[in-house]
């Protein structure tokens, strides 16, 4: 649990470092549903709210699902890098939605 604690305010703070150079990208939700149709269950269920809210350019109501998922499932090295930058971006968008 700690462990995992710690995953998840590292990967926040990455991504908010990252969110610095990467507002003005895009985010292709087709890739990302893509890259981690191996989820199931609450992670699958986390990442399907969040892209939804991304698809609605709902950006405040999508970060806290991503996260949910950093936190909820084992990802490979490309899932994680991956949903890093999608929350970095999304985090990004958020704060200019606000």
């Amino acid at each position: 649990m700690k462990k995992r604690l710690i995953l998840l305010l590292t990967m926040t703070a990455l991504a908010g470092l990252a969110a610095l150079g990467c507002s003005k990208k895009n985010i292709d939700t087709a890739k990302v549903r893509e890259a981690f149709q191996s989820l199931t269950g609450e992670a699958k269920q986390n990442l399907d709210e969040g892209l939804a809210a991304i698809d609605q350019s709902n950006y405040v109501a999508a970060v806290k699902p991503l996260n949910k998922v950093a936190f909820l499932a084992k990802l490979n090295k490309d899932q994680r890098l991956l949903l890093m930058d999608t929350i970095a971006t999304t985090e990004a968008k958020a704060a200019k939605q606000k």
